[in-house]
């Protein structure tokens, strides 16, 4: 079935769209989120603080046994289920889903794509970090640069998702692997520059976020990993397509700082600015305070505002 749900879709809020998942993709996800359960909550034997102590001893974090206990270890290796059910547990720890990594060369674009669960959290770390941090005498989410920097992370998230999607469907695969992980990686490192000293604490909620730039640079760049395309490749045709702008709204798309990351000189890219970032960030508050995923089909989530 092609459900109905909280979509990119709209410009300046949440807006209600079809959902950029079909058959039982939405329900896999929300069954894993809901045993997974809330990952800041500290007594939840899958959460950041299992997942951060997991990783300083070198074991691998809970939640890898997810999906044979749900009954879906045997989703196609390739199918959008499979990537919203494997996002889901990357929103945790991508060493979480070592042990069911998709295998083939078109599987390759759910392994990475997955990755953008790690984003999600990321960026909701860096949300909560600024709403209850004050820098200058303001609110730091209140400072124009840090908005669009939010902004500029969360645009990039959608547009990872995006271009992991349309190659599931039987899109072109090469934007999604070889633009896909580049990204992720510029939105996780900018928000790392965000969190400030924040990123070295090994204690409180913000310990994990450490943890999960260091496992998804493992999994996005790991030597002998997927074969990437040898020459970039562009999405804007893809983008272009009415598939994607099903999926999500162009405007949103086109602001993604990763889209330069092709024809920049460098990994400094320009952020979001004027409506473009405003609507970003309005979004992004509102799906945060809803209670829903950052991704394509904001979904609900456990995590506790």
């Amino acid at each position: 079935m092609t459900g109905t749900g909280t979509h990119a879709g709209s410009f300046g809020g949440t807006g209600t769209a079809p959902a950029a998942s079909t058959g039982t993709a939405p329900a896999a996800a929300g069954a894993v989120e809901e045993r997974l359960g809330d990952p800041f909550d500290d007594a939840n034997p899958y959460g950041f603080r299992a997942v951060l102590a997991a990783d300083e001893a070198g074991r691998t974090p809970p939640g890898g046994d997810i999906l044979t206990s749900l009954g879906l270890a045997g989703e196609p290796p390739a199918s959008e289920a499979l990537w919203h059910v494997l996002r889901a547990l990357h929103r945790r720890s991508p060493r979480a889903a070592a042990g069911h990594p998709p295998t083939g060369a078109a599987a390759d674009v759910v392994r990475l794509g997955a990755t953008a669960g790690a984003l999600d959290s990321a960026l909701r770390i860096t949300l909560r970090h600024l709403r209850a941090r004050r820098l200058y005498g303001a609110a730091a989410i209140d400072i124009p640069y840090l908005r669009a920097l939010l902004a500029g992370a969360y645009a990039d998230l959608l547009l990872s998702e995006a271009l992991t999607v349309l190659a599931v469907r039987g899109g072109d695969p090469r934007p999604a692997l070889f633009l896909g992980p580049r990204v992720m990686q510029g939105a996780l490192d900018r928000l790392s520059v965000v969190m400030g000293s924040r990123f070295y604490l090994r204690e409180g909620e913000h310990a994990v976020f450490q943890a999960l730039l260091g496992q998804a640079q493992r999994v996005l760049f790991a030597p002998g990993g997927p074969a990437r395309p040898a020459a970039p490749v562009t999405p804007d045709a893809l983008l272009a397509t009415p598939e994607a702008a099903e999926l999500c709204d162009p405007r949103l798309l086109a602001a993604a700082p990763g889209r330069r990351l092709l024809t920049s000189a460098s990994r400094r890219v320009p952020q979001p600015a004027g409506p473009a970032a405003e609507g970003l960030h309005a979004q992004l508050g509102d799906r945060y305070d809803a209670g829903l995923s950052f991704g394509l089909t904001g979904h609900p989530v456990p995590d506790r505002p």
